[in-house]
């Protein structure tokens, strides 16, 4: 299988070459990952490989049908996914895809079905799809995404191969930034890190101008504010509430950096390798046990917020913990 632009996940990558060159395709796959894991870029790979028909590594991004897949203009390939006013796929679009399965293919040996979100689906729509899968057409493949297989019916996943797609480590999340966004090797890391390991997340992240913008300025506040100043950097979280858990996550990396340099000195060691020299200058105003209370401040804020807390007042007891540890 042609993998050229796919940065790890060799293992899951050998398991579908396998199946493609043994010609051992089932009638059914999940791939399920968090967001942003890769499963439409790895699902894609492997229906765009099973549809070609060029000799050698497949996909060859070249032929007619690779043309058609990427224009989304294949007749045998259709997608499923929830209306945009809906938060559920409700049954008649499984049953519209019931009556389409049963027609043989246009071109191609193979009709396909993505069904997207498919944890969305209601349990009327889920024992509509059980149907097809106890008595799939000899030239159908449904290919399911999910973030959360346990939202599916125990007999779907019983019919359906699994792919269970991870993070990356960072090095290799870092690298697909830096080929689609062009950040230098440092700062893709950061956003790498942040997004602990998903690719997906982290180019979110590195491509979002104001969250990196939010990234500097709350750094720079850190360090410039006085004691008394800690509680005015507040308002950098109210304007991201949307997004609070990835700077609380920004934040709590940098302090971790801070303690690894507080206690190893190694410089090699820590994320925010684009911010060394702010590293060091606010390592000395820290005590390491004041370090590890910062963390654990933060820590407790996401508890207090994950469990729908007052927003302004974890925050600002978070904030507070900040001056505590200050030495």
């Amino acid at each position: 299988m042609n993998t050229s632009g796919i940065v790890g996940q060799s293992q899951l990558l050998r398991m579908m070459d396998s199946i493609l060159s043994g010609g051992r395709i089932a009638h059914a796959y999940i791939f399920a990952g968090p967001r942003g894991a890769g499963k439409k870029t790895l699902s894609s790979l492997f229906v765009k490989a099973m549809l070609c028909r060029t000799p050698g590594d497949k996909p060859c991004h070249a032929c007619k049908t690779c043309r058609q897949y990427d224009s989304g203009n294949h007749p045998d390939v259709s997608r499923i996914s929830r209306p945009e006013d809906k938060q559920i796929i409700p049954v008649d679009l499984i049953r519209a895809m019931r009556d389409d399965i049963i027609v043989k293919p246009f071109q191609n040996g193979k009709k396909i079905f993505f069904i997207y979100e498919a944890d969305r689906m209601t349990e009327q729509a889920q024992n509509a799809l059980l149907k097809t899968l106890e008595e799939p057409p000899d030239h159908a493949c449904i290919i399911l995404l999910t973030e959360n297989m346990n939202a599916l019916l125990p007999t779907i996943l019983s019919r359906c191969q699994i792919f269970r797609i991870s993070s990356l480590p960072v090095r290799d999340a870092a690298q697909i930034v830096m080929q689609r966004l062009g950040l230098p090797a440092q700062e893709a890391r950061v956003y790498a890190a942040l997004a602990r390991g998903i690719p997906g997340l982290a180019l979110e992240l590195a491509g979002d101008g104001d969250f990196r913008e939010q990234r500097n300025r709350l750094l720079a506040g850190l360090d410039s504010a006085g004691l008394s100043g800690l509680l005015e950097l507040g308002p950098v979280f109210a304007q991201r509430r949307e997004s609070v858990f990835n700077l609380l996550d920004m934040v709590e990396l940098w302090f971790r950096d801070l303690l690894v340099m507080k206690e190893t000195g190694d410089e090699s060691l820590v994320v925010n390798a684009d911010k060394v020299d702010l590293l060091r200058r606010q390592t000395m105003r820290f005590t390491s046990k004041g370090l590890m209370d910062i963390i654990q401040s933060i820590e407790r804020c996401a508890r207090s917020l994950n469990n729908y807390g007052n927003f302004e007042l974890a925050i600002d007891n978070m904030l507070l913990g900040f001056k505590e540890g200050v030495h």
